[in-house]
């Protein structure tokens, strides 16, 4: 009956993720006008599903295996369900506030709450994974800013002297490019990302990780496909417009990461990648206090910090109270 609820509660969280953090892999696709709502999402389905079952596992094995000290199978089944009740209900706040939040940091601080709490915390592992989470938006953010500010006006400036014909065959080019790009991204976010829903069934060794990456990855693509639109528009039109171009830009700089992260097994967030590269491009051309000031900057940036510190006091205080060192 325990393992039948896990399970459940692993699925339900995989839609959630899916619907708030897979969907962002096509807003740059949406913001260029250059797809429907449900074009964008149907390819999100398409691409994570594929993602997570080709390259999930590594991930999955970190996430489920890796983190602590201790096998999951000798934790209380309390304790479990804190691993997905916590992301699940703030995942699903972020998705009624239409915020892209960084589902990846929201599981894997849960996990670290736990671990502080038994001190059984891999501390080697936590800090490699910290790392990319500080060096990777940074990375991504400063690599489309220069692109912006010193590339983009040049690529403009030469399309507009071409003539016509040959501007049409670009255009189709840059079309087909920016489509590709998405489709690579939304890959390595399935890739990457179905770890955060399949870590605990995966811990309890009731599935293997190949297996459970492709399970969780279906649902992750089952939620950007219901549910990941009202995301999409707030991240692709709230934040700057987008032309081809820089959609392409922040794609490519977005998926490389991503996939070069799930190569060596660390989870990151792909909706705080292609937010900073979004954010990198605003900054270049609109300025820093003008990208700043925006409405739906602040909110992402602050669920970004406040979301996985509330996850780690949360569940190491709940975690003190269910071994009986808190009454």
């Amino acid at each position: 009956m325990e393992i039948a609820l896990i399970s459940l509660l692993s699925l339900i969280l995989a839609f959630n993720i899916g619907a708030n953090n897979a969907s962002t892999s096509m807003s740059t696709v949406y913001g260029a006008k250059m797809l429907s709502k449900l074009g964008a999402v149907s390819l999100v389905f398409i691409f994570v599903f594929l993602g997570a079952s080709l390259g999930g596992e590594k991930v999955v094995t970190t996430v489920g295996k890796n983190l602590l000290d201790i096998d999951f199978l000798s934790l209380k089944s309390n304790l479990i369900y804190l691993v997905l009740i916590i992301p699940i209900v703030s995942i699903f706040v972020a998705n009624k506030s239409k915020i892209p939040i960084a589902t990846t940091h929201v599981v894997v601080c849960t996990i670290f709450g736990i671990g502080l709490s038994l001190n059984s915390l891999n501390l080697g592992k936590a800090s490699e994974i910290i790392a990319w989470w500080l060096i990777t938006p940074i990375a991504i953010w400063l690599l489309n800013y220069l692109i912006g500010k010193y590339v983009y006006f040049e690529i403009v400036d030469k399309l507009i002297s071409m003539d016509g014909r040959k501007t049409q065959k670009i255009s189709f080019s840059l079309k087909f490019l920016l489509i590709s790009s998405a489709c690579f991204l939304a890959l390595f976010a399935g890739a990457n990302n179905a770890a955060n829903a399949a870590a605990p069934i995966v811990g309890l060794n009731v599935i293997s990780a190949g297996d459970a990456a492709l399970i969780s990855g279906f649902f992750m693509a089952l939620g950007g496909l219901i549910f990941g639109g009202a995301i999409i528009e707030n991240i692709a039109t709230k934040i700057t417009s987008l032309s081809i171009i820089r959609a392409i830009s922040v794609n490519f700089t977005g998926g490389f990461f991503l996939a070069f992260a799930s190569f060596y097994g660390i989870p990151i967030s792909m909706a705080e990648i292609i937010t900073s590269g979004i954010i990198g491009f605003s900054c270049s051309t609109s300025g820093f206090k003008k990208t700043f000031k925006k409405k739906g900057v602040a909110q992402i940036i602050t669920f970004w910090i406040l979301a996985p510190i509330i996850c780690i006091i949360i569940s190491y205080l709940i975690t003190k109270v269910i071994i009986g060192e808190i009454i």
